[in-house]
């Protein structure tokens, strides 16, 4: 999505680190999910700005929440300059506890 909005940098954070590594990777995977990686690896191709990064499921709060309540309300969106209104505890929470 933001590679198609024009966005010039960009950090895509995964809690798998496997997954992480194969999409850093140039190097084509041959495993189950390859062909996700390999269109990963077709979007970003030629793209110096974007940068992957491993971030703990312990610190995934509100990722877990957004994907478990979007899956129980059969709701499909982007979160673009903001998250929904169940989620906005658990946003201020993770935005205390970052690092960055």
């Amino acid at each position: 999505m933001g590679i198609r909005r024009g966005w010039r940098h960009l950090i895509l954070k995964g809690d798998s680190l496997t997954i992480v590594k194969k999409c850093k990777s140039k190097s084509q995977d041959r495993s189950m999910v390859g062909v996700y990686i390999y269109d990963i690896q077709q979007e970003i191709f030629g793209l110096d700005n974007i940068r992957f990064q491993h971030t703990p499921r312990s610190a995934n709060g509100l990722a877990h929440i957004i994907a478990t309540e979007s899956l129980r309300r059969g709701e499909e969106f982007y979160l673009y300059r903001g998250v929904p209104d169940y989620a906005m505890d658990q946003a201020r929470l993770d935005g205390r506890c970052e690092k960055d």
